[in-house]
């Protein structure tokens, strides 16, 4: 579709449009609406997931200005650092990765990737990551003194050329509904830094979208998420003169789901993630995608779904980093 704005430059190295599909033996199950699924976990390999769509706005930035490394950060088995990593590679780029926690005896899922690919992984404190901005700003200060260029890449690349990435999927969404016949009531995806949820509101007003957004947080509360996600949004807005406005109280979170906690997961959740494998062939990560789909199954039944017709998951991928929930799953395989 011819959309009402110009979207700025970006790499083509993610595997783009991602298929949209129906999971109809899920919605069979559940009753109601049908439910769909984005596939934003088949945009490339290494590359896969949901941060590669806002990393192509983001580093092309970053080439642009002549930049020769990549800082970002991210918890141990962050999906961002990965993808990150592997684009830098790609690309000929160092990389540096400010990872929350201690390292591991052994290296698994994103983090033996990241090793895999020769990152330069920076560990730091849960103290210290709370203002992992500063951090980030003062290794890429040592890096310029060393004679390198670095480009700071925000976490989970929300940042404003990053929300370009989901306003490009908004345009994918709409292009999907014309020649799918149908129109998206509900759009539901995991929210962990902001920047797909900012991206996503920006590409529903910018495009006049019928669908309502709804994220889901897998950490922190709805209260710290409304105003993150708006003030992404408007200063997105304000960056690239772009004629809409997001305020924190349209903004729709489905709270109440973090459960054990970031990257913890119960039982419950695990036995869901394991029942849509086996019925839909669509596998889940624990952390986020697996959270939201747990907490749309729970909400099926509120209003702003069962009055739904068609209603869209978004995949946003995580495939690595189920791999370093084995003792987890191996419990609920059991």
């Amino acid at each position: 579709m011819d959309a009402p704005f110009a979207l700025p430059p970006r790499l083509d190295v993610a595997c783009l449009p991602t298929r949209i599909r129906p999971l109809d033996r899920l919605s069979a199950q559940w009753g109601g609406p049908r439910l769909w699924i984005k596939h934003d976990d088949d945009t490339g390999g290494l590359l896969s997931g949901n941060k590669i769509r806002k990393l192509q706005y983001a580093v092309r930035q970053a080439l642009d200005q002549g930049a020769d490394t990549l800082v970002t950060c991210g918890g141990i088995q962050s999906n961002h650092c990965r993808a990150t990593a592997a684009l830098a590679r790609q690309l000929g780029l160092r990389v540096l990765l400010v990872l929350r926690g201690e390292p591991p005896g052994v290296a698994t899922g994103n983090l033996l990737l990241d090793q895999v690919l020769g990152a330069q992984i920076h560990w730091v404190t849960a103290e210290q990551y709370r203002d992992n901005q500063a951090v980030m700003e003062s290794l890429a200060e040592q890096e310029r003194r060393a004679g390198h260029r670095p480009f700071v890449v925000a976490e989970g690349c929300s940042m404003p050329p990053g929300c370009w990435g989901y306003i490009e999927a908004a345009i994918e969404i709409a292009e999907a509904e014309r020649a799918l016949g149908v129109r998206f009531d509900a759009i539901v995806h995991a929210v962990g830094s902001g920047g797909t949820s900012a991206g996503l509101e920006l590409g529903r007003r910018l495009l006049r979208l019928h669908a309502m957004i709804y994220g889901v947080n897998v950490c922190d509360d709805a209260a710290y998420f409304r105003d993150r996600i708006a003030a992404l949004a408007v200063a997105t807005a304000q960056q690239y003169a772009l004629p809409v406005d997001v305020p924190p109280e349209e903004i729709e979170l489905i709270d109440g789901y973090v459960g054990e906690g970031y990257g913890r997961s119960r039982p419950d959740e695990l036995r869901q993630l394991l029942d849509l494998a086996r019925l839909e062939g669509v596998v889940l990560d624990p952390v986020y995608t697996g959270k939201a789909m747990f907490a749309l199954g729970r909400e099926w039944g509120h209003p702003r779904f069962s009055s739904a017709k068609h209603v869209l998951f978004l995949h946003t991928g995580g495939i690595y980093g189920l791999l370093a929930h084995e003792a987890a799953l191996a419990t609920a395989l059991r």
